[in-house]
C-alpha cells in the first residue's frame, strides 16, 4: 500500500475487492471456497479430542449441504460494500492514519477493539475493524471434547500457522492485500493459492449438543408467545489470539441459515438429525424462514431479502422433511418384519 494512501483510496480498494469477489459467481470460486473449507477440516481433524467441525455464514447459506449449487450474487453485500465508500467521502482527502498506527503499534496491540475502538482520530465507521468487516472470510468451527478448549486452541494456532491460514486481525493490512489479489485472480479465471481470512471458533461437545437439542423447544415457545427465538452461543474465537468476544451469537439464526456439519461424531450427527426432524415436523418451511428473519441482525435480515437465498433455505429445510419421512419408512419396514417374524416363529397362534 502507498505510504500516503488516503481514506478514499483504501475504502475504494476494499470495496472493489469485496464487490469483485461477490460478483464472481463462477464454479471456480465455489471450488476455491471448498479448498478453504477442506483445508481447515484436514488440520482440525488433527486436534486432540476432535468431535467434528461445522461452518456458518457465507457460503454455507448460499449452497446446499453438499456444497453444490450456483453461488448467487447478493445485492445487499454489494450495497453494504458501497456504503463504505460513501462513509469515506467526508474525509476523502485525509491520510488513513490507521495504516501508520497499525504498522507501528500493532505488534503490541491486544486486538483491533482494545486500541482502535476508543481512538478519537478516525471516524468510527472508517476504523480498521469496520473496514475489514467488508472483506469476505470463512466462519469455521471446531468441536472439541469437554474440557479440551485450551489444548485445542494451542494446537489449532500451530496448525493454522502451518498452512498460513490467518485471522484478519493477525495482520489487517496484509488481509486487505490478500483479498484484493484473490478477487482479481478469480475474476480472471485463475485459482488463488492464498486462503481467505479465517474467522475460527472452538466450542465444547456438550455445549453444541445441548444447543442443537434445545432448538425445537425454543422455536415452539417462540411460536406460542410471539417472541424472537434466542439461544446464546459463546465460543472461543480466533482474533489476534483466542478470546471470548463481548457478546454471544444467536445460535437460532446460525442453525436455520447456514449450519453445515463436517465429520461429526456419530452421536452428535444423530442429535442434529433428530433435532432437524422435530423442527420440520413442528413448523412449515415458511414459518422457519420467519424465525430466521426474526433472529437475524439487520444486515443479515436485508441479505435474506434475496429470493435466491430464500429458495436455498426452503430447499434445505425440505431436505430435513425427507429425513423424517425416511425414518417413518424404516419404522414401517421394521414393524412388517417383526410381524412376519412373529408369524413364522409361532404359527399355531393363527
Amino acid at each position: 500500500m502507498d505510504n500516503k494512501e488516503t481514506i478514499e483510496s483504501i475504502t475504494r480498494r476494499v470495496e472493489g475487492a469485496s464487490t469483485n469477489f461477490e460478483k464472481t459467481n463462477t464454479d471456480l470460486k465455489r471450488r476455491f471456497l471448498l479448498w478453504n473449507i477442506e483445508s481447515f477440516n484436514i488440520i482440525a481433524s488433527k486436534v486432540t479430542g476432535n468431535k467434528g467441525t461445522f461452518g456458518t455464514g457465507y457460503p454455507f447459506y448460499a449452497l446446499d449441504e453438499n456444497m453444490e449449487g450456483v453461488l448467487p450474487i447478493i445485492g445487499e453485500q454489494i450495497r453494504y460494500n458501497r456504503q463504505l465508500v460513501k462513509d469515506g467521502v467526508p474525509v476523502q482527502k485525509s491520510i488513513w492514519q490507521c495504516k501508520y498506527c497499525l504498522e507501528e503499534k500493532y505488534s503490541t496491540m491486544p486486538d483491533l477493539k482494545k486500541i482502535c475502538k476508543p481512538c478519537p482520530n478516525m471516524l468510527d465507521s472508517l476504523k480498521p475493524r469496520k473496514i475489514i468487516n467488508r472483506l469476505p472470510d470463512m466462519d469455521l468451527w471446531v468441536v472439541c471434547e469437554d474440557g479440551g478448549i485450551e489444548k485445542a486452541q494451542e494446537e489449532m494456532t500451530k496448525l493454522l500457522n502451518s498452512i498460513r491460514m490467518c485471522s484478519s486481525d493477525i495482520n489487517p493490512i496484509t488481509s486487505i492485500e490478500d483479498v484484493e489479489r484473490i478477487a482479481d485472480m478469480l475474476k480472471e479465471g485463475k485459482m488463488p493459492n492464498t486462503f481467505l481470512p479465517i474467522d475460527a471458533h472452538i466450542i465444547e461437545y456438550s455445549a453444541i449438543k445441548r444447543l442443537i437439542e434445545q432448538v425445537p423447544a425454543e422455536l415452539r415457545i417462540a411460536k406460542e408467545r410471539g417472541t424472537v427465538p434466542y439461544l446464546p452461543i459463546h465460543p472461543k474465537s480466533y482474533r489476534k489470539n483466542w478470546q471470548y468476544d463481548d457478546e454471544a451469537y444467536n445460535y437460532i439464526y446460525d442453525y436455520l441459515s447456514a449450519f453445515t456439519p463436517f465429520n461429526f461424531s456419530e452421536d452428535l450427527q444423530q442429535t442434529l438429525e433428530e433435532s432437524r426432524k422435530k423442527v420440520i415436523s413442528d413448523n412449515t418451511p415458511e414459518q422457519l424462514f420467519g424465525f430466521l428473519l426474526a433472529s437475524a441482525t439487520k444486515a443479515n435480515f436485508r441479505r435474506f431479502q434475496s429470493i435466491e437465498l430464500e429458495n436455498c433455505f426452503i430447499n434445505k429445510v425440505i431436505g430435513w422433511e425427507k429425513l423424517r419421512k425416511k425414518d417413518a419408512h424404516s419404522i414401517n419396514c421394521n414393524n412388517r418384519c417383526a410381524k412376519n417374524g412373529s408369524d413364522i416363529e409361532e404359527p399355531g397362534e393363527r
